[in-house]
């Protein structure tokens, strides 16, 4: 089945991953694992806010630091398995995000170990989204998500409240300049490497220009997936 692909979308925060992802899985019935959506549930709940481990994690979040890679490994590779099972494609908007998380240890399974376990290299994908800096920075900094459905707010929409569901807006922690420019030399320094450990291997690698009107960027999304 076509759907029953492993796609990993990479880009700089703000290049439009999520976006992509989501369309994939309305348009194709992918699994979209957002992971940082996923992670944020945890640091938005006060009872799991108990465990210390946590704590530390949600600080790292906030100030846009990379999550502990071992934390974040458990959490994606369990999830991974369970939709794989259940016969589904899954897309990913950001993850693996680092060495680790991508190839593990000697203890430890990577996730694209996982992957090809699951799903077949052949059917493991990489989107590659090119954005420039300046591009990526406006739009994380002047954009708000939904509190409740976690949808961004539209360009052209002035309301303070979500135009899908109609709950409060909210800016992330992430979302502010210097914290962007964090978020850009994180994803430089520990996911660039991965990039080009999996050219080496001969990996689908699809470069494509995040630039363009999201249903413009998907057109090439599709093309070079073959869907």
């Amino acid at each position: 089945m076509k759907n029953m692909k492993a796609i990993i979308i990479w880009g700089p925060p703000g290049s439009g991953k999520g976006t992509q992802a989501e369309l994939l899985a309305r348009s194709f019935g992918f699994v979209h694992f957002d992971t940082g959506r996923f992670l944020e549930r945890f640091y938005l709940d006060k009872n799991a806010l108990k465990d210390p481990v946590i704590r530390k994690e949600k600080k790292l979040f906030d100030e846009g630091f990379l999550n502990t890679p071992s934390f974040v490994l458990k959490i994606v590779s369990d999830a991974t398995k369970k939709i794989g099972k259940g016969g589904l494609g899954i897309v990913y908007s950001g993850s693996p995000r680092t060495l680790f998380e991508a190839y593990g240890d000697k203890k430890n399974k990577g996730l694209l170990e996982t992957l090809c376990g699951v799903y077949g290299k052949e059917n493991v994908h990489v989107i590659r989204l090119f954005v420039k800096d300046e591009v990526v920075t406006h739009r994380n900094t002047v954009r708000k998500v939904c509190s409740l459905c976690g949808l961004p707010k539209l360009a052209y929409a002035h309301a303070d409240n979500c135009v899908f569901c109609g709950a409060p807006l909210r800016t992330r922690s992430l979302d502010n300049p210097t914290v962007m420019k964090r978020r850009l030399e994180e994803y430089k320094e520990r996911t660039y490497p991965i990039i080009a450990k999996m050219k080496k291997e001969k990996y689908h690698i699809h470069k494509i220009n995040g630039e363009p009107l999201p249903f413009v960027v998907f057109i090439s999304v599709k093309k070079a997936l073959i869907l």
